[in-house]
């Protein structure tokens, strides 16, 4: 692989080790959050669906001899801030706290989706395959998400 596309995609490939440690803390603070006994199953595990994902995507980069990063995104720290304010003020309802959930779902597909459409990059069928499965694994946790959302707004 040349130096060129091979930092290209680890560059891409840190890109969402970053994007899954935002969602997995996301999960995180969203258990701290809740009261509802019934959501912490769900979110712990979307938490371990990320950790899988970092864990995959850390191998991955060391396969083509790169570096994986182990930080968060600077905008999902303060996205996780802004969970803890709106939480004190709305008072832990599960509507909101799922809306921000989803939104975290929402920037997870788009940072997969944005690694996907890069003409940049020319990975290996089964990194191809591997980043494909991870984002439906997302996909589906945005699913379930999304129903919990729209199930909480009726009550």
């Amino acid at each position: 692989m040349e130096t060129a596309n091979k930092t290209t995609i680890v560059s891409a490939l840190n890109d969402l080790v970053k994007t899954n440690n935002d969602r997995y803390m996301g999960y995180q603070k969203a258990l701290s959050i809740t009261h509802n006994e019934s959501l912490k199953p769900i979110f712990q595990k979307l938490a371990m669906d990320s950790s899988k994902n970092i864990n995959e995507l850390s191998d991955l980069i060391l396969q083509i001899n790169g570096k994986p990063i182990e930080d968060s995104s600077v905008a999902g720290k303060f996205y996780r801030a802004w969970m803890d304010v709106k939480a004190m003020f709305t008072g832990n309802d599960d509507h909101t706290l799922l809306s921000d959930c989803e939104y975290g779902e929402d920037m997870a597909l788009k940072a997969y989706d944005s690694v996907d459409d890069s003409n940049d990059l020319s990975m290996s069928d089964p990194a191809s395959m591997l980043l494909d499965n991870q984002r439906s694994r997302i996909k589906d946790g945005h699913e379930t998400i999304k129903s919990l959302r729209d199930n909480s707004k009726a009550f």
